[in-house]
């Protein structure tokens, strides 16, 4: 355990060093597209770490010359590190395993035939989450304390913390992954340490830390990673963890130019051409790895020797960098954003394998991932100038106005970059460009090699369309202009059907024929209330859709109106109908879920959804309807039965109202000696007007106010409280907050049945 803990101590103290195809033309047959898509997109490879040098230098003239202003923000360069050292290892106390409470020997945990898992898009491509279980162990990382806890079941069937982690306050948004024996870890670190005013620093890391779990008592460190740049988007395929980094840049504005330089509009060349040099240009890796090899085991804690090796190296070499640098009439036309984006490949399975990296000079705002290849889109967009609503005029002479409403569009496109993928090869297969935004991963998908997406435009006109692109993204087939001045809100590929939702004052869900690619067709359209912002298949004829019901305020406008659960009949793809709807709570009511469809739990064999929420109840009338009289935060079991309803079968809070009275009561006694006087003016044609009281007072102080009203108010005081995520294991329940855990059984009336503070 010593032993364990030294190493651990060791990697978080060290300062890392990162010392450490055919090209695809841009597809330009849809018509209607030629106009505004006519540039030539392609991904390019330097040819040495000279042309690499060269090629930049000239982009950063091109582009500062047709940006003047960009370069104060943006572009940099990366300074070298220092070789990667131990630095008072013995005295930090970071990333500690700490021993909780070790199970017995003699405990026989009863398997569990039916668990949860994370809710992902692509069958066996696994998406990093903050909670695992493989229903032996349950792994859990609260944000809260900032630690990794594992749970396992006692001899008394409880549940019980058996080890903790201590994760460094450095890094954020640790997520992870689990497979056979092992827990992976993935952060985003940053380091004051490395910061460098005006220069891009090697401040922000991806890093990876691998445990072998396989003797929970002594829990190894596998691998320690890390690279350049935020983590961005991460996947598991089998054995393989597959991490997307992202590394910006900012220009050294007052290094090239500023108030000692004659013409603040040339570059300092001099400066320039020291700076742009390759090995100062690249990101870097580091990774420790396990080695029974003497010769290659170079890292020592307090002068010995321990069984790893040490390496560190830059993401890529020159000719291995695959481009996109358009030309200056390309800039001139689209916002490009150029960055690194590093794709490593991470073998969990065997630690002792080196990981390998791909490097794209180009940027990424979402991925999409199957089996065998990798999407990464980036938004490009056409900046057209200012333009101000025409004011019209009846009566001569006219008034000169100023501009009351001014506003500055853009056309949006899409960027397409494929990848195939094969263990830890990464090969670049074709880039296209395509118009419209997808909304999220969910607008993307494969299918025997095709690949499908939906976008949306907002200007000129707003609408949605859908491409479909054969192997070389080339575009085989294609519909626009659907549900023109509507907002796409959600999508969802199921076989050889796209389910399309957008929504104007009611929801209109699509149902699209994708079966032949060349020629997608709409077969339904069916509108209800409301819409569904996530869409999650319930078996072959069903659909649940997962969104907002709204309503029309007092100003005739159209708002959210409550969390809503609905099911569709999609049996006969020509007429889908809505069998049943729930709505929950009131205006201002949601759901991470929502957003975030790795939170919606179903366990398809009690017809259960858990669903964390927060729920609102306003008053009833329109001149207070934006007044909370009532708050539920929770996490909701709802049964979802295709034969019979969609009903709300428990609710389960962790928030302990004891002494809300008493805080109200404190807090409102403050507002005991205000004034409420109104002071009264004369008004020249004799009657009076008495202005409100000028010192509010909250109408949760009202003596009619009840208690509730107080506590939808001060909610987020209760945050470490809030449900935030849901597991099952059997007719076990379980409901998470960053406080506790509790478990309840969904075959006793869903009472509960035991807890787990988290400590």
């Amino acid at each position: 355990m010593k032993k364990l803990i030294i190493l651990a101590l060791f990697i978080i103290s060290l300062n890392i060093a990162n010392a450490s195809e055919d090209n695809s033309l841009v597809n330009l047959e849809n018509s209607w597209s030629v106009q505004n898509l006519n540039a030539n997109f392609k991904l390019q490879k330097f040819s040495s770490c000279g042309n690499f040098e060269e090629v930049t230098k000239k982009f950063i003239k091109d582009y500062f010359e047709i940006n003047p202003g960009w370069g104060m923000y943006r572009w940099g360069v990366m300074p070298l590190d220092d070789v990667m050292t131990v630095d008072k290892a013995a005295d930090s106390n970071q990333w500690v395993t700490s021993e909780v409470k070790s199970p017995s020997s003699t405990v026989e945990v009863k398997p569990v035939s039916d668990y949860s898992s994370t809710n992902i898009q692509v069958a066996w491509v696994d998406e990093s989450e903050i909670i695992k279980t493989d229903w032996k162990y349950i792994y859990f990382y609260n944000n809260k304390n900032h630690k990794v806890y594992i749970l396992s079941k006692n001899e008394d069937e409880k549940y019980d913390i058996i080890k903790t982690i201590n994760v460094p306050g450095s890094y954020s948004n640790p997520e992870l992954f689990i497979w056979q024996n092992k827990l992976i870890i993935t952060a985003t670190k940053y380091s004051n340490a490395n910061y460098n005013y005006y220069w891009f620093n090697r401040a922000t890391k991806s890093i990876v830390v691998a445990y072998d779990t396989t003797d929970i008592n002594n829990l190894k460190i596998d691998k320690f990673y890390q690279t350049d740049g935020d983590i961005m988007k991460s996947r598991k395929i089998w054995d393989y963890v597959y991490i997307i980094s992202k590394t910006d840049f900012n220009f050294p504005y007052h290094n090239f130019y500023g108030p000692m330089i004659k013409n603040v509009q040339t570059l300092n060349d001099t400066k320039l051409n020291a700076d742009m040099e390759a090995k100062r240009l690249l990101p870097r890796k580091s990774e420790l790895r396990p080695t029974d090899i003497a010769r290659e085991q170079n890292v020592s804690v307090r002068w010995k020797k321990i069984p790893y090796n040490l390496t560190s190296d830059y993401d890529s070499k020159c000719v291995d960098i695959e481009y996109l640098i358009p030309d200056r009439e390309t800039m001139k036309k689209y916002n490009f954003t150029p960055s690194y984006v590093t794709v490593s490949a991470i073998n969990i399975a065997n630690p002792k394998e080196e990981i390998k990296t791909k490097l794209l000079f180009g940027d990424v705002s979402e991925i999409h991932m199957s089996t065998d290849s990798l999407y990464i889109t980036s938004s490009l967009y056409t900046n057209y100038n200012f333009s101000c609503p025409v004011i019209q005029c009846f009566r001569a002479p006219c008034p000169t106005l100023p501009c009351a409403m001014p506003f500055y569009s853009s056309w949006e496109n899409t960027l397409i970059h494929k990848y195939s993928i094969n263990k830890n090869i990464i090969s670049y297969k074709a880039t296209t460009i395509v118009a419209g935004t997808p909304l999220n991963q969910y607008s993307m998908d494969e299918s025997s090699w095709y690949f499908r997406i939906v976008t949306s435009v907002n200007y000129p006109e707003r609408y949605t369309s859908l491409f479909i692109l054969d192997k070389d993204l080339k575009v085989t087939g294609s519909l626009s202009n659907i549900a023109k001045w509507e907002t796409f809100q959600s999508s969802r590929f199921i076989q050889d059907k796209l389910y399309l939702v957008t929504f104007q004052q009611i929801d209109q869900l699509f149902v699209i024929n994708v079966v032949d690619p060349t020629k997608p067709e709409i077969l339904w359209e069916l509108k209800i209330p409301g819409y569904s912002t996530y869409l999650h298949p319930y078996n072959s004829d069903y659909l649940i859709g997962l969104g907002y019901d709204t309503k029309t305020n007092q100003w005739w406008g159209t708002q959210n109106n409550g969390v809503k659960v609905d099911l569709y009949n999609i049996s006969d793809f020509a007429n889908p109908k809505q069998t049943y709807t729930l709505t929950l709570g009131w205006a201002g009511s949601s759901s991470e879920a929502l957003s975030n469809p790795r939170l919606f739990t179903w366990q398809s064999s009690k017809k259960l959804l858990f669903l964390p929420a927060t729920l609102y109840i306003n008053a009833s009338d329109y001149s207070t309807s934006y007044r909370n009289i009532d708050v539920f935060q929770w996490s909701l079991a709802i049964n979802i039965d295709k034969d019979i309803w969609i009903k709300e079968k428990a609710r389960v809070t962790h928030i302990d109202p004891t002494w809300l009275e008493q805080e109200r009561t404190k807090e409102c006694a403050t507002y005991a000696n205000v004034d409420t006087t109104p002071e009264c003016e004369k008004i020249i044609w004799g009657w009076e007007y008495c202005p409100p009281v000028s010192q509010y007072i909250p109408t949760y102080c009202y003596q009619s106010s009840p208690i509730w009203e107080y506590l939808a108010n001060k909610i987020w005081d209760y945050n470490n409280s809030f449900v935030i995520r849901n597991l099952y294991l059997d007719n076990l329940w379980l409901t998470v907050s960053n406080d506790k855990i509790q478990i309840n059984d969904t075959s006793t009336g869903f009472g509960k049945v035991g807890e787990v503070e988290m400590k």
